[in-house]
C-alpha cells in the first residue's frame, strides 16, 4: 500500500486595493494498493504557499519561475510580519505591566 501526494488546487487572492493578498496550494493524497487500485483519497489542507509547500506542485505549468519566486518571498514576508508584530504585542503588554508597578518610595 502507498499514499501518493498530488497536486489538487492553487489558490490567489486580491484584496479590495487589487494587490496580491495570499496564495495558496492544496494537494490530493491518493491511498493505493500495490496492484495500483486507489482504494481512498482525501485532500489536504489548503497551505501558503512556500518553497515547502510548493514542493510537487507544478507551478511551471501557471507561472515562471520568477512569480513563483515572488509567491514564495511574499508568504515569507508576511509570515515575518505576523511574527514581528506578535512581538511587538508582548512587548507592549510588558510595558502595560510595568506601567502598574507603583515606584518604590
Amino acid at each position: 500500500m502507498q499514499t501518493i501526494k498530488q497536486p489538487y488546487e492553487f489558490l490567489a487572492r486580491w484584496d479590495q486595493s487589487g494587490a496580491l493578498a495570499g496564495v495558496h496550494v492544496q494537494h490530493r493524497y491518493v491511498i493505493r494498493e500495490d496492484d495500483g487500485t486507489a482504494i481512498g483519497e482525501t485532500l489536504g489542507q489548503a497551505e501558503p504557499l512556500t518553497l515547502e509547500t510548493a514542493a510537487g506542485f507544478p507551478l511551471g505549468d501557471l507561472l515562471t519561475q520568477v512569480q513563483a519566486d515572488a509567491l514564495t518571498a511574499k508568504a515569507a514576508a508576511d509570515a515575518d510580519r505576523d511574527a514581528a508584530l506578535a512581538r511587538i504585542a508582548d512587548l507592549e503588554a510588558q510595558v502595560a505591566a510595568l506601567r502598574l508597578v507603583e515606584p518604590q518610595a
